[in-house]
């Protein structure tokens, strides 16, 4: 089995453990969960953005198209909706909707500086707001550092970072079922919503 499949695998049953324990613990987190992407809708945001998405990233947005409802990442952020729980990561970072994926990156970057590669491709998985401003991003350029997970921010360089999608989905399937912390915070519920604190 190759290594993407393995990380496909590996993200299917940490979503698995996570959206069963949302079911039992955090009702309201886990019904605003929405429907999945099609295998279509990626290939055409693949080729929009010229790019190739890794096998784990793709496997979660097979099952779930982000972590909440589209309205909860728009731009101008929505008052009607009085609970977006979209944002239900550690540090109040979501993954958002294929949608929206482009937007807050506007397409992939390009950038020799950081480690000697040409043209770097990195598509943006997470983010803490509907601007965009700061997230995680899925390292997509062929080569070594395909598939790791790194961090970016307005007006500053991405940082690559060490771990794969799968793994991160891992460490929060653990956390909220084990009682772990996370980033330093500990999953609690209030009023059938997941919160970290």
């Amino acid at each position: 089995m190759t290594d993407e499949r393995i990380r496909a695998g590996r993200t299917r049953a940490a979503w698995a453990r996570i959206e069963t324990w949302l079911e039992e613990n955090a009702p309201r987190t886990h019904r605003r969960l929405p429907a999945p992407a099609t295998e279509g809708r990626l290939r055409a945001l693949e080729q929009e953005l010229d790019l190739r998405i890794p096998a784990d990233v793709r496997a979660f947005h097979l099952m779930r198209d982000g972590t909440g409802p589209a309205s909860d990442f728009a731009w101008p952020v929505s008052h009607d909706d009085p609970e977006p729980t979209g944002y239900l990561l550690p540090d109040g970072e979501g993954i958002g909707p294929l949608e929206h994926l482009g937007q807050w990156f506007e397409g992939p970057v390009a950038d020799a500086r950081l480690d000697g590669r040409p043209g770097l491709r990195y598509l943006p998985i997470t983010t803490v707001d509907p601007d965009g401003f700061y997230g995680t991003f899925v390292d997509c350029t062929p080569g070594p550092g395909y598939g790791l997970l790194g961090g970016y921010a307005e007006a500053d360089f991405p940082t690559p970072g060490e771990t794969t999608f799968a793994a991160y989905l891992t460490a929060f399937a653990d956390a909220l079922c084990e009682g772990r912390s996370l980033l330093g915070q500990r999953a609690g519920v209030t009023d059938g919503r997941l919160e970290w604190s």
